[in-house]
């Protein structure tokens, strides 16, 4: 592992795809941009010093007395086991690129950084993401980075829904909890959407619960079809769940939420209180 200092320079924006309101907030990717540009335009900037960090698949930055440079063993080792955790639940193991990871304290670097007060910042070409990372709010490694890989080396999505579902089913997490507990949460309260409604409208709902159920969409098919499906629900996206489960649109809707409520328990109210005021980045369970 090599580590090294480096000072920094200036600022420009594109080929990015972004993630931060409450949930993680992304937005469809803007036209690809060539090369490293981004990561070269941020260690530039004369705003930052950065530590940067080479581990066997990644390139690890912090600036100079963040909470990240404080935490950079637990960053070594987080960022490949994040790398790995991608690649194995894409079923991708012959990605060979190294990634660049930016650590950063809060959303002022990164509205400093990438133009906008988010939590996580995806560079599609330049194999990059900037995240959010401090002592109340855990970073976003593997979503980022399942944009990088999906959408960098992927056909062309077939819609929303599945790009930001996948990524959040590969993340896993939420407030401390497992995914599909949020979505039973989600799911009791009665603020499950329906499938045409996710699918069709899904930039227009709330982040919280369109991600959660997109993601619990994609688990459930994983669960029914293997592992496999997700290529086909990516080209054809989440609105052939029924189809290929030969069912019609209501008795698919029946049956997740059947095996949601069989297969999850939900979360304590406190901690769902805590997630849709903070969000998922939070860890809201009880401590002790």
């Amino acid at each position: 592992m090599q580590i090294h200092c480096l000072r920094t320079a200036r600022l420009i924006i594109v080929g990015s795809i972004v993630c931060g309101t409450l949930m993680l907030g992304c937005t469809a990717p803007a036209p690809p941009s060539s090369g490293k540009t981004q990561v070269q335009r941020i260690l530039n900037d004369p705003r930052y010093e950065w530590v940067t960090i080479e581990t066997p698949n990644t390139r690890i930055h912090l600036p100079v007395g963040s909470f990240a440079e404080t935490n950079h063993d637990l960053l070594s080792v987080r960022a490949e086991e994040s790398r790995t955790t991608v690649l194995g639940r894409l079923s991708d193991p012959d990605y060979s690129n190294a990634f660049d990871l930016f650590y950063v304290d809060n959303r002022q670097d990164m509205e400093s950084l990438v133009g906008s007060p988010v939590t996580g910042f995806a560079y599609i070409d330049d194999g990059a993401v900037v995240v959010v990372f401090n002592a109340t709010w855990r970073p976003f490694e593997r979503h980022e980075l399942t944009h990088v890989v999906t959408l960098g080396t992927w056909p062309s999505p077939a819609g929303d829904a599945v790009v930001e579902g996948l990524a959040t089913y590969v993340d896993g997490y939420c407030g401390g909890y497992q995914n599909g507990r949020v979505a039973r949460t989600i799911l009791d309260a009665g603020e499950g959407l329906a499938l045409e409604t996710l699918t069709g409208e899904f930039r227009l709902q709330n982040d919280l619960v369109a991600y959660l159920q997109a993601a619990g969409s994609i688990d459930f098919t994983v669960e029914q079809l293997g592992w496999e499906s997700i290529r086909t629900l990516w080209t054809r996206g989440l609105q052939a769940i029924p189809e290929l489960l030969g069912l019609s649109v209501r008795e698919y809707e029946s049956r997740i939420e059947e095996w949601l409520t069989s297969t999850y328990d939900p979360i304590p109210p406190a901690a769902w209180d805590a997630i849709r005021d903070a969000g998922c980045g939070i860890d809201s369970r009880p401590a002790g």
